[in-house]
């Protein structure tokens, strides 16, 4: 069955519905087609697909009519199995985060503390060598070499540089680390709410 055919049985099969209803319905079905023939599927397939007119009115019939009776809807208040299911979905995700999830988490935030101390200690060696050129005249230690000041400059200014590149690094990786964080967090909150 080909596009036309499939609305104009569906239009027909509607028929004791609002015209506007009926317009809204057979406007989504276009769309449906639409969307698959974007896609290389042929208007037989997508009719296939979507299943027979008859059987498509006769549920939006039953929609219609169960939406607009003027009988009130009725309430099911069947709260122990809700809650039931709730305690064990808790339940279960406690275990879940605690036995899975908490170790790695721990040890994340654990390399995410030494990139921290890596890249303050790296600043304060770079400051200590920068600072440190006025005291180079003065040797204090027999034993240690009097580096040339350019040299130790140079290292003073890289090691504060790379320090404080690391460091830029670790806040990036934090802000990550915590919006990923969030987002578990409401993932499981969804999950104990479903």
């Amino acid at each position: 069955m080909n596009r036309k055919e499939f609305i104009d049985k569906l239009k027909l099969y509607l028929q004791g519905m609002p015209e506007s209803e009926i317009q809204d319905i057979l406007s989504d079905y276009e769309e449906h087609f639409n969307i698959g023939i974007s896609k290389g599927k042929s208007e037989e397939e997508i009719a296939n697909e979507l299943g027979e007119p008859k059987d498509i009115a006769e549920g939006y019939k039953t929609n219609y009519r169960n939406a607009y009776n003027d009988s009130p809807p009725t309430i099911s208040y069947n709260t122990s199995n809700d809650t039931l299911r709730r305690a064990l979905i808790i339940v279960l995700l406690i275990a879940f985060n605690v036995i899975i999830v908490l170790g790695p988490y721990i040890a994340v935030l654990g390399v995410l503390i030494a990139i921290y101390g890596i890249g303050i200690g790296l600043v304060f060696a770079g400051i200590g060598l920068f600072f440190g050129i006025p005291l180079m005249p003065f040797k204090f230690f027999g034993h240690i070499p009097n580096f040339h000041l350019l040299t130790t400059l140079s290292f003073g200014v890289g090691f504060g540089a790379l320090g404080v590149l690391i460091i830029i690094l670790a806040v990036i990786l934090t802000k990550f680390i915590y919006r990923i964080s969030i987002k578990y967090i409401k993932w499981n909150i969804e999950l104990v709410n479903k």
